[in-house]
């Protein structure tokens, strides 16, 4: 499995405006013997090993957050903020928090080329289901659910979604039910 280099290049643009351009640099200098993508230009299409991407979002979690895996879900949210007022600006109008969770599964494929997200839609809700990820790692639960969390909140559609399965709770799949109409 392989991750974007887009996913990287707005962690990386992120992290330098929340930390300070020298303190990340300093980081990155550090993590690069173990992550080879860093010695190296990384494009929008590059193609990153998912192992050299948890690594270093790993040391970063550790580094600059205490730790806390919390943090993904956090980065999730800055990026759906950050993606509907540039990349996605005008797709989606105010309110449409339910068509916006049924693209997911295409913005999921915008940056992962491994695993999928599905949708599993009633009238009362749209369930989010992370399928095929390996390995199972907490990052891709709380950043893909975050981005969804976070875009509704920017569309003023705000829904506190349910976990109903998680790698975080040691499950095969990801099962996050948002209860929008």
């Amino acid at each position: 499995m392989h991750v974007k280099g887009n996913a990287w290049l707005a962690r990386h643009e992120a992290m330098e405006k929340a930390v300070g351009a020298e303190r990340w640099g300093a980081f990155l200098k550090a993590q690069a013997p173990a992550v080879p993508f860093l010695s190296t230009p990384v494009l929008p299409i590059s193609k990153l090993p998912v192992t050299d991407f948890l690594t270093v979002h790993d040391a970063l979690v550790r580094e600059f957050f205490q730790g806390d895996d919390k943090a993904y879900w956090r980065f999730g949210e800055i990026s759906a903020e950050w993606a509907l007022v540039h990349q996605l600006r005008g797709l989606f109008q105010p309110k449409e928090g339910r068509r916006f969770l049924l693209f997911s599964p295409s913005l999921y494929k915008g940056y992962y080329d491994g695993g999928e997200l599905v949708t599993d839609v009633t009238p009362e809700h749209v369930d989010l289901i992370i399928r095929g990820v390996e390995p199972r790692h907490v990052f891709f639960e709380y950043s893909v659910i975050g981005f969804a969390a976070g875009g509704l909140k920017v569309l003023e559609a705000p829904v506190t979604p349910t976990c109903l399965a998680g790698f975080s709770k040691g499950d095969a799949e990801v099962r996050y039910r948002f209860a929008v109409a």
